[in-house]
């Protein structure tokens, strides 16, 4: 059976992945989205920069989010807290187990 930092590994790797897919399908669906308003609203040429950043700010923001909800439900569903080793514990902690 792997070890707590094993499944952290793991679970970080598997996490991040999912992350880049969501992110790249919220970029996917702002920029068809951002396609459709400007063909039907008749958007100048000199803010469609302006809209395209914040279609990719947007996705990133909503990913962030996303995965965020995502990596605490799927946490709290299946009980990992007592197998995954955590990211970040105090200098304190980390002294104590070296002793």
């Amino acid at each position: 059976m792997p070890s707590r930092k094993a499944n952290t590994a793991i679970f970080m790797v598997a996490a991040t992945l999912v992350n880049i897919v969501l992110l790249f399908v919220f970029i996917l669906l702002g920029l068809i989205v951002l396609n459709l308003a400007v063909s039907y609203l008749q958007v100048s040429e000199s803010i469609f920069p302006v809209l395209m950043l914040a279609v990719f700010v947007l996705s990133i923001v909503l990913s962030m989010l996303v995965y965020s909800k995502l990596v605490k439900w799927v946490t709290a569903k299946y009980g990992l807290e007592d197998k995954l080793a955590p990211l970040f514990s105090s200098g304190k902690n980390r002294r104590k187990s070296e002793e």
